[in-house]
């Protein structure tokens, strides 16, 4: 039995995007500041399962000072204004995130960066930077990689799994149900051989309000 309509949460989020204008700044900053190398970049949510760009490398990565979270409202992806979902960032803190690096192909950059900058770059709750990463390979590489402005509007950390849970729960946007987007990031991270009890915690929570 769905029990997702079930004592309802009142969380609202803000609806917020930033404009066309915006995004080219940021992009072009992003671009100018660029490494004379390869291009790279790290993957922590849905690109280790659903890349969009065209790659001709992947390797398991490290981004050390940085962890998962799920502390970021999404009214459109998977959630709506009106019942947002939770999704998935990384921010600052003593640990590791080990996701996935991919090496871009030179003659396709542009169409990807434009695809990037699609996806990751709606409503402004990512900055991208330059980050510094370890490949399980012994390489070291510079990747573009998306992390969390908790100074955005659509930050939602702070809550308890429980409040998590119910939230995540009952959303679903444009691109699914936010319950199989937290169910999709833990299973990619087991192939990595990552486990992050916080969110074995959260989706066994999920489970039992949907199940």
């Amino acid at each position: 039995m769905d029990k997702s309509n079930h004592n309802e949460p009142s969380y609202k989020s803000p609806f917020y995007f930033v404009s066309e204008a915006e995004r080219q700044l940021r992009l072009r900053a992003i671009q100018e500041t660029r490494p004379a190398e390869d291009l790279w970049v790290f993957a922590f949510g849905s690109l280790m399962w659903n890349p969009c760009f065209e790659f001709d490398r992947r390797e398991i990565a490290i981004f050390d000072g940085w962890q998962r979270k799920f502390n970021i409202w999404t009214t459109l992806a998977r959630g709506t204004p009106e019942r947002p979902g939770l999704g998935l960032c990384i921010e600052p803190a003593r640990a590791s995130c080990k996701g996935i690096a991919y090496r871009l192909l030179a003659a396709n950059e542009p169409a990807d960066w434009l695809a990037l900058w699609d996806r990751e770059m709606i409503s402004g709750i990512y900055q991208a930077l330059w980050a510094d990463l370890r490949l399980e390979s012994g390489d070291t590489v510079k990747a573009l990689t998306f992390v969390v402005d908790k100074s955005h509007p659509q930050y939602a950390g702070g809550m308890s799994i429980s409040e998590m849970a119910e939230i995540i729960a009952g959303a679903a946007g444009k691109y699914g149900k936010c319950s199989d987007y937290l169910a999709s990031t833990v299973e990619e991270m087991a192939k990595i051989n990552v486990v992050e009890p916080y969110l074995d915690q959260l989706l066994t929570a999920v489970k039992t309000r949907i199940d």
